[in-house]
């Protein structure tokens, strides 16, 4: 299922609590390392009692962070075309790039979809979002099996890989449902 064209997907799990989707992150992360999966974004959304909404980004760039390397590489490059003064300009047009330019290139889960998660996730709950791509599906399953009362929230993943996920978590088949 692995080749070199294997577009990326979206799969997203609800779990009981934080704890457990971090403990999940985990287990991608160690099916990563074994090239059973590539992780290119992790997104947590955890909801609370009160109905308030928690987002934590793992690997997006965010605004501060292309700035403060923007400016970095321009104050050193301003510095050595113009000296200090020159370092100074560099720094803060550099910057002001670095900012725009993450708030452009949004590599990872969009934040359209954080958004939604936001409103959708149930109190109480938490949910991981999930960019990946070559997928070892039987690698999942076994995995995911592992977390007794996690749900598939939603995916991007083919029909009969969801199908295999719902089946790992102990879910209906809703499809399978509509046949009967």
């Amino acid at each position: 299922m692995a080749n070199g064209n294997d577009p990326r997907k979206l799969l997203v799990i609800g779990f009981d609590d934080q704890l457990r989707a971090q403990e999940f992150l985990l287990a991608a992360v160690r099916l990563q390392k074994h090239d059973q999966i590539t992780v290119h974004d992790a997104v947590f959304v955890t909801r609370q009692q009160d109905g308030g909404s928690k987002v934590q980004e793992t690997t997006d760039i965010t605004t501060g962070r292309g700035a403060l390397s923007g400016g970095v590489w321009g104050l050193l490059i301003g510095t050595l075309l113009g000296g200090p003064i020159g370092g100074l300009v560099g720094g803060a047009a550099t910057a002001g790039t670095g900012a725009l330019l993450a708030k452009l290139i949004d590599t990872g889960i969009k934040d359209e979809k954080i958004k939604d998660l936001r409103r959708t996730v149930p109190p109480g709950r938490a949910a991981l979002a999930l960019l990946v791509s070559h997928v070892q599906l039987g690698d999942l399953q076994r995995e995911l099996a592992r977390f007794p009362g996690a749900t598939l929230v939603e995916s991007t993943l083919s029909d009969a890989a969801i199908s295999a996920v719902r089946t790992s978590l102990g879910e209906a088949d809703p499809a399978a449902d509509q046949h009967r």
